[in-house]
């Protein structure tokens, strides 16, 4: 959505073909970091400093492989691979010195210091090496729910509505880097009425996710690309999602930052220590602090779920200063933050219609926000399997909500 703001002024200034071929550049494409792990205190400091030693790798990881091409080409003498089935149980073995390295998706390593007893973890290794692995991203189909027989309704070719999922990923550097999405809101746009309904999932939702055949956590799906993501949310609320914007950290700061900050409203008082303390109301922030703002959670009772709030109300305000007058003029320099740090499935072509629209009618935009909630356990999840971590229970009349707003959206005229 805030790719959407930010084309509606391009056509003026002459750079829409340019910027869209940009944006929308190897949206096909995903890089999946995948590291050597050794023990903090190791002496290693190259590949071939762990020639001989036993090496863990994740069997359900078909990544690794590639991994593993590298350090044979590499070492004089092989080493000897063990599979895991169970991330902890690998962890642990690298820690206690049965493994003298592991091998597995950087992304893993926040996920296991987020479990009891781990805390620690990121402290206590160190990433030897790093190869990118590239994954061809296929064209997904109409998504079934295979333990679902509710009826689904899905989008006709009216092109003045559409549904957006925007994923912000937990990360800074490449944007096609699969890691967990944090940011798991749709954008349902009606260009005739100029209604515009954010719905927020929480990231710790458990879903069904139809390309692994289990459930999970949302925000673990991103770790499987963001075709696992749409299609959990699709199976969800039972829709059809037509396009995705995808955005990191550094790309978020950048944006609002280019944009000379922006207003965003806040239902509470609260701290960010060191970076802002936010006041109730309207808060003038830079791209840092509105990243601070947005990622918040522990200074509500809420958590989470007050967490998707605040990110909905930080697109609000970004799409309120993007379609402002004043802002026209730095399009250009806006523009090339966007092509290094939004990845998009938008065709070009779609775009240029959607901006074209905006340009011959005087609409004007009502934006409204809705998130789910739930009840919190621990369970067992399709990427952690053997422990249990903590998920999101959905609430099943907020997801029945949801739809009806989503509907709602759509059928107006």
């Amino acid at each position: 959505m805030i790719t959407i703001g930010l084309l509606y002024g391009l056509i003026a200034i002459g750079k829409l073909d340019m910027t869209l071929n940009n944006v929308a550049k190897d949206s096909r494409l995903e890089v999946v970091q995948m590291s050597v792990f050794v023990s903090s205190d190791d002496n290693a400091n190259e590949l071939r400093d762990i020639e001989g030693a036993s090496v863990g790798y994740l069997e359900s990881d078909n990544a690794a492989d590639q991994v593993m091409s590298v350090i044979d080409g590499t070492v004089a003498t092989e080493v000897q691979y063990k599979a895991y089935n169970n991330i902890l149980f690998m962890a642990d073995a690298l820690l206690n010195g049965t493994e003298r390295a592991i091998i597995m998706n950087s992304a893993y390593v926040d996920i296991i210091s987020d479990q009891d007893g781990y805390e620690d973890f990121s402290d206590r290794i160190r990433e030897l090496y790093t190869y990118s692995a590239e994954i061809q991203v296929e064209v997904r189909g109409d998504v079934t729910d295979v333990d679902s027989t509710e009826e689904k309704y899905f989008l006709s070719s009216d092109e003045d509505t559409f549904v957006i999922y925007i994923s912000g990923i937990d990360m800074w550097g490449a944007v096609n880097a699969r890691s967990r999405s944090d940011v798991n809101i749709l954008a349902i746009v009606n260009m005739k009425t100029g209604h515009i309904q954010l719905v927020n999932t929480p990231r710790d939702y458990y879903v069904y996710l139809p390309n692994q055949g289990a459930n999970d956590k949302l925000t673990h799906a991103g770790l499987y690309g963001v075709e696992s993501s749409e299609a959990a949310i699709e199976n969800l609320y039972g829709i059809n999602i037509d396009y995705y914007v995808r955005m990191n950290f550094s790309g978020f700061e950048a944006i609002i930052d280019t944009l000379g900050g922006i207003d965003v409203y806040s239902e509470y008082d609260f701290t960010v220590d060191p970076i802002k303390h936010y006041t109730v109301g309207y808060n003038h922030v830079s791209g840092l602090e509105a990243l601070a703002f947005a990622r918040e959670r522990h200074a509500f009772a809420a958590g989470d779920v007050q967490r998707g709030i605040n990110q909905m109300e930080v697109i609000k305000a970004v799409i309120n200063k993007m379609t402002s007058p004043s802002i026209l003029a730095k399009y250009g320099e806006i523009l090339d933050e966007v092509a290094d740090c939004v990845m998009t499935d938008i065709p070009s072509n779609v775009i240029y219609d959607l901006v074209k629209y905006k340009l011959s009618n005087d609409v004007t935009w009502t934006i409204d926000s809705y998130t789910v909630t739930g009840t919190g356990k621990h369970t067992t999840t399709y990427s952690m399997p053997g422990t249990t971590c903590y998920v999101m229970i959905p609430n099943d009349q907020d997801v029945e909500n949801a739809k009806s707003l989503i509907e709602s959206v759509l059928d107006e005229e």
